[in-house]
């Protein structure tokens, strides 16, 4: 069986175990109308789906709205808000919404979602993630040239009838509608919140299968069933409450019965399973090289190659799976999906993964001139304070200082300071692990590529980058871009991570996909969640 057969069974078994066992008939004992207990490393910067640039807020989100599509246990779109056809050529999606309501009781209205998807095009906004509104006609237009709202391509027929027109055939687009720049705002209620809308819980109406009820800031967030949305009958939980802050030991958490699933590490999945736990194993996370493009001297793809070329890939990769990790393939992580829902990923390697000693010796030098540099400067790199961080990261400095004889200082800092330093710029070179927020290879590659502001780490830049994206709807296209990618070498995809989420034994019905929850969490739907007695 090849390894592309063996991932898309691997997250195929994983994703429908979870979802399955509390469906009806599967499990008996299962009682519903509890509570369940998830953890928040960070606590959400605010709630408005328009706004809403931290995975955070997005994995709270997703559980209170509803879009037009939804995910479902193995990650493909189906009807949520609405049902669609689509126009012969790809062009034309016309949307029916469903009899639903706001969680304050007044009815959902396709005038809703064309004002939410204005609102993520507006420049006025500064929405991180508008660039994702770009398929639709006349988006990039707007949010990019300031051309008149009314010229987006979303019109509402009547209340429950939605037309969206594109600017060419996208296949991930059903994909995307799930995720929160796409959410439904209703303008009135907005307008009330005086700008303080998606801040607190007073200030917040949702669509989704649960409503935000208590935010107490810095400690959780409970959310309660929401009894007004369409499918309520379906919705077994009572309530969930997401901690915020998570737990220095996470299984322990899970045994004493505090927490009802968490992200655990590697290292305890033997003590977890001897615990009669599930585990979930999510693909979906990378350990990159940053390159922070805004420096000088990495301004130049020939030197951002010659540092890739160099690394002694051989050593790097005992050190890597000593770690319990693989080489990384490409910049798509092994969950990712094309637009048509199949893994994207592939048995063929699309980075060089071989060291290169003179291309790289060659690089350098036609680099530094490129950027009017006599030398190359000193420079630190930063990577996570833990063992098998320390080590990938020493093995890639050691690589330079031998086949380019380059002196770099390593600087081991706490989690909390590395994803500072990268959320803010503040950086040259940084070892730190990446989860994107979006599960389809697209996504991904628009963070590296600078077109996701939100995740563009490495301050890349490039004219070519939104032509690249924008062709990259059909697998030969994202094929393409990662190519493209790989040319200009933005940053450099080390190894492979997966991450591991466990589930007590009287816990059933946990949906948790790969990508949307990046260092904060996971993507998880408790919709179908369920614990039996005892």
């Amino acid at each position: 069986m090849n390894r592309l057969r063996r991932a898309a069974l691997t997250v195929a078994a994983c994703l429908m175990l979870a979802a399955c066992l509390l469906l009806p008939g599967c499990k008996k004992d299962t009682v519903m109308g509890k509570g369940f207990r998830f953890p928040l490393s960070a606590e959400p910067r605010q709630l408005d789906p328009q706004v809403a640039s931290d995975s955070a807020s997005a994995t709270v989100i997703t559980a209170l709205f509803e879009g037009l599509t939804r995910l479902d246990a193995q990650g493909q779109p189906v009807p949520g808000a609405a049902e669609w056809t689509v126009s012969p050529d790809g062009l034309t999606y016309t949307f029916t919404l469903r009899d639903s309501k706001w969680s304050d009781e007044q009815p959902v209205c396709a005038q809703d979602f064309v004002y939410g998807f204005r609102r993520a095009a507006d420049p006025a906004t500064k929405s991180p993630l508008a660039g994702e509104t770009y398929s639709i006609a006349g988006a990039r237009q707007i949010h990019q040239d300031g051309a008149p709202l009314s010229s987006l391509g979303v019109t509402a027929a009547d209340d429950k009838t939605l037309v969206i027109t594109l600017e060419a055939p996208d296949d991930s687009f059903l994909t995307r509608l799930a995720s929160v720049p796409f959410m439904p705002c209703r303008e009135d209620f907005f307008t009330a919140t005086g700008g303080r809308y998606g801040l607190e819980a007073e200030n917040l109406i949702s669509n989704g299968p649960f409503a935000l009820d208590v935010w107490n800031h810095g400690k959780s967030l409970l959310m309660i069933k929401n009894e007004h949305y369409y499918g309520a009958q379906e919705i077994y939980p009572s309530a969930v409450r997401y901690v915020i802050g998570g737990t220095e030991d996470p299984l322990a958490a899970i045994s004493a019965g505090s927490l009802d699933a968490a992200e655990i590490a590697a290292e305890d999945a033997a003590a977890a399973e001897e615990e009669g736990m599930r585990l979930v194993r999510l693909d979906d996370t990378t350990r990159m090289l940053w390159l922070n493009n805004n420096n000088a001297a990495l301004s130049s793809a020939a030197v951002r190659r010659a540092l890739r070329d160099a690394i002694e890939w051989d050593t790097l990769n005992r050190t890597i799976a000593a770690a319990g990790e693989t080489q990384a393939l490409g910049y798509a992580a092994g969950d990712a999906v094309t637009g048509g829902g199949e893994i994207y990923r592939t048995e063929v390697n699309a980075l060089p993964g071989r060291t290169d000693t003179a291309s790289a010796r060659d690089g350098l030098q036609e680099g530094l001139a490129q950027a009017e540099l006599n030398a190359m400067p000193a420079l630190t790199v930063l990577c996570a304070d833990d063992e098998h961080s320390r080590a990938i990261a020493l093995d890639v400095v050691q690589s330079w200082q031998k086949n380019l004889s380059l002196y770099f200082e390593l600087e081991p800092v706490p989690e909390a300071r590395l994803r500072s330093a990268l959320s803010t710029g503040n950086y040259t070179i940084a070892i730190a692990e990446y989860t994107p927020s979006g599960i389809t290879a697209a996504a991904a590659f628009a963070g590296f590529a600078g077109v996701d502001e939100q995740e563009n780490y490495a301050n890349f830049s490039s004219a070519q980058a939104q032509t690249q994206l924008a062709a990259a709807g059909s697998r030969a296209g994202l094929e393409a871009m990662e190519a493209w990618l790989c040319a200009e070498c933005p940053s450099v995809p080390l190894s492979a991570k997966a991450r591991l989420f466990a589930l007590p034994e009287n816990v059933s019905g946990v949906v948790i996909r790969p990508f949307g929850g990046g260092e904060y969490g996971a993507a998880i739907d408790f919709r179908t969640a369920g614990k039996s007695d005892g």
